[in-house]
């Protein structure tokens, strides 16, 4: 299993939510950037603490790795991005699901037209 790589750095989160193209759902908000640096995608995520404690804040960023892992398994992305996923107040629910976060992302995702088209 590749690890994924993640933005660590600020500016690069500020970047993405200045110029980024953007694009909403019932549980995570997608921001995405071309990556001109560097040959692989990046995954940014943030959970604001007014959302949930320790606990549901970790739970919250696992769901949305997990999503995009098994999205980047199943479909390529076109080219090399920068993406940050912000999680929104619903995803906070206990009895949200992982499916429902990934149909959430590869809506995001298609709408920004970041997903290789899929060869028959």
């Amino acid at each position: 299993m590749a690890k994924i790589a993640s933005i660590k750095e600020n500016y690069l989160f500020s970047r993405l939510y200045a110029k980024g193209k953007r694009q909403a759902a019932k549980n995570v908000v997608v921001y995405v950037l071309p990556n001109f640096k560097t040959a692989e995608t990046k995954l940014g995520i943030t959970v604001s603490k007014k959302l949930g404690g320790a606990v549901q804040r970790t739970r919250a960023r696992r769901l949305i790795r997990e999503a995009f892992r098994l999205l980047s398994v199943e479909q390529a992305f076109a080219k090399p991005y920068l993406i940050v996923v912000v999680a929104r107040s619903s995803l906070f629910r206990k009895d949200r699901k992982m499916g429902e976060v990934k149909a959430d992302m590869a809506y995001c995702f298609s709408k920004l037209g970041v997903l290789a088209e899929k060869e028959v």
